[in-house]
């Protein structure tokens, strides 16, 4: 079940960066260098990064993953973000799944923006919940919008192109 949900969130996120269109312009409209903008955890270039992953004694596994939020691309091929959203996900044990199926449980462990940008949580998750959050600078009147979902066979991860 922990490979196939990996490989099943892996391949949503490389669907969904994808699907992204590059967006030549920083997160305050301008081109900018990459050591500018950098996140407080993330480094340049990075889109994910596992904090903790474990399986609990009753075997429910339990990941925390965080992920960059808000997405530019730079002329010189380098790309960042004006924020990280990390996500605690517990997918219960098979001794836990009841008749209706597995509930899938995604919640918001933090929120990070650099200088600048503001979030709304618009859509905190839960039980088979989407997880979105909105994240906007009043300066240059940019926005993007994040958004997760882990349901098997639907799982979405959406990081939000600055626009």
């Amino acid at each position: 079940m922990r490979t196939l949900h990996r490989s099943l969130a892996a391949l949503a996120l490389a669907a969904s960066l994808a699907a992204c269109g590059r967006d030549a312009v920083g997160p305050d409209g301008r081109a900018a260098s990459p050591a500018s903008t950098a996140r407080l955890l993330l480094g340049t270039d990075e889109s994910m990064r596992t904090v903790a992953d474990s399986t609990d004694a009753a075997g429910n596994i339990i990941m925390v993953t965080e992920y960059a939020a808000g997405i530019y691309d730079l002329p010189d091929g380098h790309s960042g973000s004006v924020a990280s959203v990390t996500v605690r996900t517990l997918i219960p044990g098979a001794s836990s799944g009841g008749s209706s199926g597995t509930c899938i449980t995604s919640t918001i462990e933090r929120v990070e923006t650099v200088a600048g940008w503001s979030y709304t949580v618009k859509k905190p998750g839960g039980c088979d919940r989407e997880i979105s959050v909105e994240f906007a600078n009043r300066s240059t009147g940019k926005r993007a919008q994040f958004s997760f979902l882990m349901i098997p066979g639907k799982t979405r991860i959406d990081q939000g192109l600055v626009r």
